[in-house]
């Protein structure tokens, strides 16, 4: 896009980096007529984005980058000496945001957002928006999938398709769009800090987590096993073993008085040979004990 004017006092770069003074960063001193030019170039370029992307309003001018610690990153061409067009411009911003990974676990984060990208139609498909995509990830150090889009038309789409293979949307909840290569390489995922795990676990309460009822007849004859104990039955089993041992107890005692009574009965002459072919009493009561 083709301005009257000056620009060879801060396009001596073919990309100027702009922030919220309306002027270039690193630029020394004031100059009221330097914002004025930069203000109006801001102000056309962003109206000429909000048109291609056929939005209500435009989402960049010099405004709203007074009014914002974005940084918009200028293309300009030099296209004969002392006279320059501007092709392009990206603004990037830092922005809080809640992102969704494809588990649908939840996870907050400062992110570095793209929020506005427009290349000149008399400029698309000469390689000039990789080179000011290119440009800006070296300036910040950082990779294309570790950025969020605000509200991407699909040329831009196909444009981080093609030259950085980002195909695998995430869906979110709000106008950004990220990748799946994105918690790849985030801090959140290496500090191990996902708080869902995209599954629920078998639930611990109510019948499932009830203990089950041993009522087993070997338990009740020889007492609990250690692993009743060790699922919370114990109390139930140590009464059961009490009661065992006072059975068997009182099951020796009377055992001994009719051994007793059989040994007095030899001593008898006329009851020695009917002792002998009598079988001995069964103790009903301690019956089940037998089975």
């Amino acid at each position: 896009m083709e301005f009257q004017y000056d620009l060879s006092q801060i396009a001596q770069d073919q990309i100027i980096k702009i922030d919220n003074t309306l002027l270039p960063v690193g630029y020394q001193k004031e100059d009221p007529e330097l914002q004025m030019i930069i203000s109006k170039i801001l102000d056309k370029m962003g109206e000429a984005s909000g048109i291609a992307q056929e939005l209500k309003s435009p989402i960049t001018s010099a405004e709203k980058l007074m009014r914002s610690d974005h940084i918009l990153y200028l293309m300009t061409e030099q296209t004969s000496p002392g006279h320059f067009v501007v092709v392009g411009l990206l603004k990037m911003g830092w922005k809080k945001l809640y992102l969704f990974n494809k588990k649908g676990s939840r996870t907050e984060a400062m992110v570095y957002c793209l929020l506005d990208f427009y290349i000149h139609e008399t400029r698309q498909r000469h390689g000039y928006g990789i080179k000011l995509m290119d440009y800006m990830l070296k300036d910040n150090q950082i990779q294309a999938s570790q950025l969020a889009v605000d509200q991407p038309t699909n040329k831009l789409l196909q444009f981080l398709w093609k030259y950085f293979n980002l195909s695998k949307l995430v869906n979110q909840g709000n106008n950004f769009v990220i990748f799946e290569e994105f918690f790849e390489t985030s801090s959140d995922k290496e500090s191990g800090s996902d708080r869902s795990s995209g599954y629920k676990s078998q639930p611990t309460f109510g019948r499932h987590g009830a203990a089950r009822q041993q009522d087993c007849m070997a338990n009740i004859l020889y007492g609990a096993k250690p692993s009743e104990t060790q699922n919370g039955n114990s109390n139930g089993n140590v009464d059961r073993v009490e009661y065992q041992q006072r059975d068997n107890k009182q099951h020796k005692e009377e055992h001994h008085v009719e051994v007793q009574h059989h040994v007095v009965d030899e001593g008898d002459g006329h009851k020695s040979n009917q002792s002998n072919h009598t079988q001995p009493k069964l103790d009903l009561k301690n019956f089940h004990t037998q089975l």
